[in-house]
């Protein structure tokens, strides 16, 4: 009887791990997951600088204090030409599609020629809250380029020149991004 009881809490505990590393894997996939759509999401965005202002899907926005990323409003579905550009299907493209679409954000900074690109890209079950915006379930990642780059009349020397020349397309110099651990919301 009491070889009985052992084998049971044996098997218990060899159960219980099995199910623990399933969901530890199952969690990095989803993180995986948002990860690459995020990256997918910054290069996109990257992407769209090479392009003329009037070509773009996303509007470079002026160098503002606090910066555009950073403010909740601006990651909003009705934030209009203001706000984060939320991918469409044929800017995935491909065959899956994520149930959330990533969302990426171009801006200008006070530096001349130096632009800051963020996105955020999220796994299959993310669930945000509606008034804040902060994740309920889910991963959601958020990545951010800093991104040196000239017009076609080379290097401009204040900002105001950066946006001027920054309405034609832009040759990118130098790349770092970064990946925000503590996002702003």
């Amino acid at each position: 009887m009491l070889m009985l009881a052992v084998i049971g809490l044996a098997s218990a505990a060899i159960m219980r791990n099995a199910t623990s590393g399933d969901q530890v894997a199952n969690n990095n996939r989803l993180q995986t997951q948002a990860n690459q759509y995020a990256q997918l999401a910054l290069r996109w965005c990257e992407n769209q600088m090479a392009l003329d202002a009037a070509s773009r899907a996303v509007p470079l926005l002026p160098a503002v204090d606090p910066p555009a990323w950073t403010v909740r409003q601006n990651w909003s579905t009705t934030a209009g030409s203001h706000g984060a550009h939320t991918l469409a299907a044929s800017d995935l493209g491909g065959t899956v599609q994520p149930r959330v679409a990533p969302q990426c954000l171009m801006e200008a900074t006070a530096v001349p020629n130096v632009y800051t690109v963020t996105a955020r890209g999220y796994s299959a079950d993310w669930n945000g809250d509606p008034t804040t915006g902060a994740t309920r379930n889910g991963s959601s990642v958020w990545l951010q380029a800093t991104v040196y780059a000239e017009g076609a009349g080379g290097a401009a020397t204040d900002p105001a020149a950066t946006i001027a020349a920054a309405n034609g397309p832009l040759s990118v110099r130098q790349r770092v991004w970064q990946q925000l651990l503590t996002p702003p919301f």
